[in-house]
Parts: structure tokens; C-alpha cells; sequence
């Protein structure tokens, strides 16, 4: 059995964490909070550690740096969530926009074609729009209260038609209106009724629960999805990438969903 550590800032994860056994066997996850970066990282070898997820996002960039090696998207990014200790030191990757894009498809959500929007800037935006632009979105817009921070999320040299404004910005509405998902990273006032309907999916990445914004959109008809459920697929992921081999998401979202 292979030991994973869970770097995380919630103590709803730490207790859930503590009282999960995975049923095959393969890997032990171990709660972690408080701790330096640093501290973790000296840890991992001497403890025979496979490796460490690092949720709490606060921690992430100093990951990343501390690593010995990095993947380009952990590099471009200045974070990382996956760690993995290998003969040649610990490598860092980053996820969740992989996860992201994993909870799409796994209800036949198609990126190709699609007008996309983030609400919110930092390094969770980057990947996600990094990620959404790498499977097809033909346009993607980020819209943040302050726009020179929204034109940081922007991937560099993307095929979409890219558009980064202010909140305050008309033309965000308008955006809003025209798109199919919808992201929202930083907390943002009520989508325009006009934006809602069957045709939309919304992620929100500020709640754990059913946020007024779900609501707003499951009354409409959109398929909604909350933090919780793209966690426990960037659990999935970095634990296959951890172990070598594929885990299985369905134990992991029963964890997360029981919180």
C-alpha cells in the first residue's frame, strides 16, 4: 500500500480524508494541514511517501517551486497540485484543468465549438482556460472586476477568439448571454436571467453546496456542477498520475459528496 499525502486547508476534507479506505488496497491517504511546504517536502522520501496532493491552493505555488522538476503546465502556471517522488526527486504537475475537463466530458459535454466564460483570475483560471482552449473552445472570455488581471488568464498564442474584460463592462453581459458554460472562480453578483437555460453549464468553484447562482441556474434548466465535484476528480487524477495507473473516481466523488 502505497502512502499519499493530502495537503488541504479544509477541515471538512481532513475529517472525511481520515475515515477513507480505498477497497483495493493500493494507497493510504494521509491528512495534512499547518505543515510549510518545505517541511512536507523533506518528509516525503524519508517517509517512503509515493507522493502528495496539495488542495489548498494557498501552498500550491511554493509546490511548484520547491519541486526538482516540473511539467510545462505546473511551470507556466507557477503552481502545482500534484506531487510524485520519484528516484530523481519530486516532480510537480498541476490538474485541475485536466479534472475539469474530465467532469465535462463525463456527462457528454462537447468543448468543440463552445463559448466559454471564467468569472475570476489566479492560477485556477489560467489552467482552466489553458485547458478549455486546448479541447476546441472556439471563443472564450474572462471577465474579472479588475480587467488587466482578466487579461492574464488569456493563453498565449490560442486559436479561440479570446476577450478578457471588466464586470462592469457591458459587453460582459452580452458574453454571458452567449455562453454555453460558464465558470465562476471568484464570487460574482447573480447572472443575467437572460444568460440562463438549458443550453448552459455552470461550474461553481465558489461553493461546496448548492450556491444562489446553481439555483438561479438549475431553475433555468442548466446542468450545474460545484468545487466538490472537480476535486474529486483532481483526487482521481493526481492519485493515478501518483500510483502509476488508474484509480477510479466513483469511491472518490462518494467521499466528497458525503461532506
Amino acid at each position: 500500500m502505497h502512502l499519499v499525502a493530502l495537503v488541504s486547508d479544509d477541515p471538512d476534507v481532513l475529517h472525511a480524508v481520515r475515515s477513507f479506505r480505498d477497497a483495493a488496497g493500493r494507497f493510504h491517504l494521509h491528512p495534512v494541514s499547518g505543515s510549510g511546504m518545505a517541511e512536507l517536502f523533506r518528509a516525503l522520501p524519508r517517509l517512503d511517501f509515493a507522493g502528495a496532493l496539495v488542495l489548498d491552493e494557498g501552498k500550491q505555488a511554493e509546490a511548484q517551486r520547491l519541486a526538482d522538476r516540473s511539467s510545462l503546465e505546473a511551470q507556466e502556471l507557477g503552481a502545482a497540485d500534484t506531487l510524485t517522488v520519484t528516484q530523481a526527486g519530486v516532480i510537480a504537475d498541476h490538474s485541475f484543468g485536466r479534472a475539469l475537463a474530465s467532469l465535462l466530458a463525463s456527462r457528454r459535454w462537447d468543448a468543440a465549438g463552445s463559448k466559454a466564460v471564467i468569472l475570476g483570475t489566479g492560477p485556477t483560471a489560467r489552467a482552466v482556460a489553458r485547458e478549455l482552449v486546448s479541447l476546441g473552445c472556439s471563443s472564450l472570455t474572462v471577465l474579472s472586476r479588475d480587467r488587466v488581471a482578466a487579461e492574464k488568464v488569456l493563453p498565449v498564442g490560442a486559436g479561440a477568439a479570446l476577450l478578457a474584460r471588466s464586470l462592469a463592462d457591458p459587453v460582459a453581459k452580452t458574453m454571458l448571454e452567449l455562453a454555453d458554460l460558464v465558470v465562476r472562480i471568484d464570487p460574482v453578483p447573480r447572472l443575467p436571467v437572460e444568460a440562463l437555460g438549458p443550453h448552459l453549464t455552470i461550474v461553481d468553484l465558489q461553493s461546496d453546496s448548492v450556491s444562489e447562482v446553481r439555483k438561479q441556474a438549475m431553475a433555468a434548466g442548466a446542468m450545474t456542477f460545484n468545487r466538490r465535484d472537480v476535486e474529486a476528480y483532481r483526487l482521481e487524477l493526481g492519485l493515478s498520475q501518483v500510483l502509476g495507473g488508474p484509480i477510479g473516481v466513483e469511491p472518490i466523488l462518494a467521499l466528497f459528496h458525503a461532506i
